[in-house]
Parts: C-alpha cells; sequence; structure tokens
C-alpha cells in the first residue's frame, strides 16, 4: 500500500498555508463588496467637502489598527485648525475598503469617505482647499493617492520602530516624513541615500499624550490577583517577509511566559492584531498562550483598544521588535528586548536591541535574570534618544505645530495662503 503524505511535512505545511491564505483574501473580498452594498451614501466623497487636511488609509480590516492610533492626534488638529478658521469640518478620512469606513466611523467624529474606485478618490483629492494628506503605512495603494500633486504628502508611519520597514525608499516619495526623535532621523539619513533632512519633521508620539481610561477587568484583576510585579509582555507578530520576521511566539511565547508566571510576576499579554495570518505556528501559538495565560491566577490577556494604560499599570516591559517597545521608553521604566530568533530578520546594528537589555532564548540565560539586568540600566537616555521630549502635552503640541506648518506652507504656495 502507498501511504499518502503526511500534512505534517514542511512541503505540505507550506502547501497548506497557501491555501490558507487564498481563502482568506476570497472571504475578504465577498466580505469588503457586501458591506460596499449596504454603506449609506453619506460615505461618498461629495462636492461639500471642504477638508484642508485629510488621511488616506488604503489597507483592509486586518490593518485598521494603524489608523486607530491617529484618530486622537488627528481630532486634535482638526480642532486648531477650526481655531484659525478652517471651516466646521476641515479634516476628513478617506478609506478604500467599506469595512474600514463603518468602523472608523464608529470611532470619530471625523468625517469618513470611502471610495474602491478611481472616480472617488479624484473627487476627494478635488476639494480645493486639501492642503496636506497623511499617510500611516506603506501600502501599495498609497502610490494611487500620491499621484495628485497640490497636496503636500505627509508619511506618519503607525508607530515608531526599527523593523525594516521603517526605512523604506518609499519614503522619499512623501513631501515630509514625521519622525519620532534623532534615533528615526539618524536612521533614515544614515540608509536612505540622497533624502533631505529638511522633510523629516520630529513630532515624538503624540498618541501617548491622551488622557487613558484603565479598564474594569484590569481593575478588578489587580485587586483579586495575588501580589507581584507586573510585566507588561508584547510579542510582535510572524511579519509578511524573511527580513521581517522578528516575532518569536511561536517558539519563545509558552516558555517565557511560563518563567515569568512561575517567578511571581504577573503578566499582561498584548498580542499584535496580525499574529497568527499568515503562519499556522504562530496562529497556534496565540491560541495556546492565551489559555496559558488566561489559567493562571496572576495573568491578565489585555483586549482593550489601544497600548496606554498598560505603560503605567505594568512595571517592566518584554518586548519585541514593534512600537510598543518604543512607545514603552516614554515611561523610562525597565525594558527587555527579544532578539529575532530568525536569522534572516534585519536587525539595526546599535538600534533598540543592542542598545536595551536583550534576551536570546538559546542563549542560556533565564528571561528572569535579565530583567535584573534592565532595573540597573538607565532608560531615560533611550527615551529622549527615540522620542525627545516626553513630558505631558509636549508630543501632540509638537505634532499639531508640525501639521499646521505643513499646511501653512502648502496654501502658501497654492495662493491661499
Amino acid at each position: 500500500m502507498v501511504s499518502m503524505p503526511s500534512l505534517s511535512t514542511a512541503s505540505m505545511r507550506r502547501k497548506w498555508q497557501v491555501v490558507s491564505r487564498t481563502a482568506r483574501i476570497g472571504r475578504d473580498l465577498i466580505s469588503s463588496r457586501y458591506e460596499e452594498s449596504r454603506l449609506p451614501g453619506g460615505f461618498r466623497p461629495n462636492a461639500d467637502d471642504a477638508f484642508v487636511a485629510a488621511a488616506y488609509f488604503s489597507s483592509d480590516v486586518h490593518s485598521m489598527y494603524q489608523l486607530e492610533q491617529w484618530l486622537w492626534p488627528f481630532e486634535q488638529l482638526r480642532d486648531a485648525l477650526i481655531g484659525e478658521g478652517a471651516g466646521d469640518a476641515p479634516f476628513g478620512i478617506l478609506t478604500r475598503d467599506a469595512r474600514v469606513a463603518r468602523h472608523i466611523a464608529s470611532l470619530t467624529d471625523l468625517p469618513v469617505r470611502f471610495s474602491r474606485l478611481t472616480a472617488g478618490l479624484e473627487a476627494f483629492f478635488s476639494t480645493p482647499d486639501l492642503s496636506a494628506v497623511f499617510y500611516v503605512n506603506q501600502a501599495t495603494a498609497n502610490f494611487q493617492a500620491l499621484r495628485f500633486p497640490a497636496p503636500a504628502h505627509v508619511h506618519l508611519s503607525h508607530g515608531e520602530s526599527e523593523k525594516i520597514s521603517m526605512i523604506s525608499n518609499q519614503l522619499k516619495a512623501y513631501d515630509y516624513v514625521f519622525t519620532a526623535g534623532q534615533a528615526a532621523r539618524d536612521r533614515i539619513t544614515s540608509t536612505l541615500h540622497g533624502i533631505d533632512s529638511e522633510v523629516l519633521i520630529d513630532v515624538g508620539r503624540p498618541q501617548l499624550d491622551r488622557a487613558f481610561s484603565v479598564p474594569e477587568a484590569w481593575q478588578r484583576f489587580a485587586a483579586e490577583a495575588p501580589a507581584g510585579p507586573t510585566v507588561f509582555y508584547a510579542p510582535t507578530w510572524e511579519g509578511d517577509s524573511p527580513s521581517m520576521s522578528y516575532g518569536t511566539m511561536a517558539t519563545t511565547g509558552a516558555p517565557a511566559v511560563a518563567e515569568l508566571l512561575d517567578a511571581g510576576y504577573r503578566v499582561i499579554l498584548r498580542t499584535h492584531p496580525r499574529t497568527g495570518l499568515l503562519r499556522s505556528d504562530f496562529a497556534r501559538a496565540l491560541e495556546s498562550v492565551r489559555e496559558q495565560v488566561d489559567a493562571h491566577p496572576r495573568g491578565f490577556v489585555d483586549t482593550s483598544s489601544d497600548v496606554s494604560w498598560q505603560l503605567d499599570a505594568a512595571d517592566v516591559a518584554v518586548a519585541e521588535m514593534s512600537s510598543v517597545a518604543f512607545d514603552w521608553l516614554a515611561t523610562e521604566k525597565p525594558l527587555v528586548m527579544i532578539a529575532p530568533t530568525d536569522s534572516r530578520a534585519e536587525v539595526l546594528r546599535n538600534g533598540l536591541i543592542d542598545r536595551a537589555v536583550n534576551w536570546e532564548s538559546a542563549s542560556g540565560v533565564s528571561l528572569v535574570d535579565r530583567l535584573a539586568d534592565a532595573a540597573d540600566r538607565d532608560s531615560g537616555s533611550l527615551s529622549a534618544h527615540y522620542l525627545g521630549d516626553t513630558s505631558p502635552g509636549s508630543q501632540i503640541e509638537r505634532f499639531i505645530t508640525a501639521a499646521r506648518h505643513v499646511v501653512a506652507a502648502r496654501r502658501g504656495v497654492l495662493g491661499d495662503g
């Protein structure tokens, strides 16, 4: 009898991942078209729009978190523009996925528009006063909007990090790049040959200035769970290419959590929204580690909407290469970075993994020992290098000042200043 090949072989696993990914894309397409058919007409770009500034988001629902974290800074910019006499609704958002439009509209009072087609894109960008457009990622479809010459195009990214995507040559396509601090400026100018340093404007991480509320679930947990120092454990996802494979959850997640819990730490687990999207081993690890944390009296699975209260609640962070690690720097509390286990991941030399205390799972050194090492490090200098001034209100002020400068400069060029 001839035996059938096992699905456990690497070849069959890769084939299954391709089939699974294709099926997901198909489901997403059907879901998006269905939502588009139900979307009210008010979501369409219209002639009454008088936006002075806008955000453009072409990605799907799996990346909505990238836009969500910028809603509050955009709302503050809207208020500043209104104060300058720029009308009642000077800031709008254009999405290219109907599901995204519906969801984002439920989170903000900023006008949200949708168009999958080029005609709607042209209508939105035909708003005569539109002077600045902000982009929160490097999506390929950004280039459909970048072809419009009138407004200034500003790249924000959806968080500070040293992933290889943060130094893409695509940044040269934008009129301005808002950077978090000196580290980002140095990283870009030393890598992207020919980029004009004057287009780089440091704004910090304005999201960190938003007032936050503590979830009731955490308040109950904090009151009832056994005492102990709190670790904010924030692993990243598997990445969409070998060079971006910074995540290690599939191999280090379970043992790291077990070690922390056994040592008496409380653990706040916050996983990346895209974890398991492209690799089944990460999907399995996600489910397993969540169950592991949830079942322990000192474990808390964080499902809240953003990264904010955790920075205050935790005593130390264990993170991988993602924006969470860099946001944590603002606290000036101990940080341990988990080094990638995939040798293909492109790690910036003398970056945060080198500057902070790092843990390599194969080193034989315990994670708990590295936490003790981190407690002896000065985190203030790291915070200043990556984020600049993080005193309350300073980062959102820098963002609004920079955005107003861009708007005023472009309106001057267009003859409206």
